[in-house]
């Protein structure tokens, strides 16, 4: 079995690319897979306006404000089960990044309603403490983990004794890969290229 954990900036669109990239692995490997989308915040975050440069601190301070109650949605959204919060983060950033829309609380609430949440439940755990104290172990784990940039995984083989490989490209050409590597070979007819797997620039042992 492998262990991924994927960490995300929830309104970075390289992210919601990743997490495509695990979501297509997982349904190649059965049973063989499991995953958890693990939400980071920084003001450094390259992947959305709160690491540009051009962007006034009024407006880095409004836009770090808003990210951080989209990681606590999601998070309340976890507290229903993790299928269920993958798919409101899903929803969540397709109605954001691809669709346009404004973040708003009748948004979010649309969002949770569309994914089958319970509303009342949601809306009272998305200002909770215990939602906050959630994401502080989240970032915990990114600390521990030495992950520090949105949009890279942590990937575990739990059948064996070795350390977690850090894979910064979590492109699927790169996934597929590390997965053959370790044993599991996912059902896509697709070949990857071979390449010297152990001077990889995008993977570092943890």
């Amino acid at each position: 079995m492998l262990e991924v954990y994927l960490f995300v900036n929830p309104l970075g669109g390289k992210c919601m690319s990743s997490e495509q990239n695990i979501i297509k692995l997982a349904n190649e490997l059965p049973d063989q897979l499991s995953y958890q989308f693990v939400p980071m915040l920084s003001m450094q975050l390259n992947d959305s306006p709160i690491g540009s440069n051009t962007v006034s601190l009024t407006d880095r301070n409004q836009t770090f404000a808003q990210h951080y109650q989209t990681v606590l949605d999601y998070k309340a959204a976890l507290f229903q089960g993790k299928k269920r919060g993958r798919q409101f983060l899903l929803e969540l950033q397709g109605a954001l990044l691809k669709a346009g829309q404004q973040y708003s609380d009748s948004l979010v609430q649309g969002v949770a309603k569309t994914v089958n949440l319970d509303l009342e439940m949601f809306l009272e755990d998305r200002q909770s403490n215990l939602a906050k104290r959630a994401f502080k172990a989240d970032q915990r784990l990114a600390a521990e983990m030495k992950v520090e940039h949105a949009s890279t995984a942590v990937i575990y083989n739990a059948l064996s004794d070795e350390s977690g490989l850090r894979v910064d490209d979590v492109s699927y050409p790169v996934l597929r890969e590390v997965c053959e590597r370790q044993g599991f070979t996912p059902t896509s007819s697709i070949q990857t290229p071979t390449s010297n797997f152990d001077n990889h620039p995008h993977l570092r042992v943890l």
